[in-house]
């Protein structure tokens, strides 16, 4: 049997394979099949990253206003409560119960509520006294949708017992109730245009 020498190049050549980078991931991509590694690990991040995105939304929002104060919104039959320590609640005007804890994916739904304009749908019972070019004057009541609410005004449409259409717009003076000039048209006679003074109840 024929004894292998010691080779002083080999020895050289094989002492730095062992830190070359290259021939390490050669190796590792042997072992490893690095494509599936790397898709594996994308789908883990997007799993953390949507998680912690799903836990930023329910966090709860606070408000610091300062030590001791809080303040309290009304917004019809619901407000807004800002505690002392800053929590964000919205509860039941009547009851003063917690209906939820504000968190961070019910900032647009609140902002809507707080803009000054927005378009809503809200059944109104309406009740006034009219008068068309007819020369027909009457009282009326009926009930309608408010589409739209800007400020203090709101923007409505009703049928009357007359029987008639209105278009009009109503200033609040209080938070279910206003009063408002609209025009219309009898349905009974479409020739004869109408206009009404009217006040209206949201219910």
């Amino acid at each position: 049997m024929k004894q292998e020498k010691f080779n002083n190049s080999k020895f050289i050549q094989g002492f730095f394979s062992l830190t070359s980078p290259v021939l390490w991931i050669k190796d590792l991509a042997n072992i490893f099949n690095i494509r599936k590694i790397l898709i594996y690990g994308a789908i883990i991040l997007a799993v953390l990253a949507y998680g912690y995105y799903i836990g930023y939304k329910n966090r709860p929002i606070n408000i610091d206003l300062g030590y001791g104060k809080e303040v309290i919104m009304v917004l019809g039959e619901e407000q807004i409560h800002i505690t002392k320590n800053g929590q964000v609640f919205l509860e039941n005007v009547k009851t003063g119960k917690v209906v939820k804890q504000i968190a961070v994916k019910d900032i647009p739904n609140l902002k809507s509520k707080l803009s000054a304009w927005g378009f809503q749908l809200k059944p109104i019972l309406v009740g006034g006294y009219s008068i068309g070019t007819s020369g027909e004057a009457t009282g009326e009541v009926g009930v309608g949708i408010s589409f739209f609410r800007y400020w203090k005004m709101q923007a409505e449409a009703f049928i009357t017992s007359h029987p008639a259409i209105y278009v009009g717009t109503s200033y609040n003076i209080t938070e279910n109730s206003g009063v408002g000039l609209a025009i219309g048209k009898s349905l009974k006679d479409f020739n004869d245009t109408r206009i009404i003074i009217y006040g209206r109840i949201n219910f």
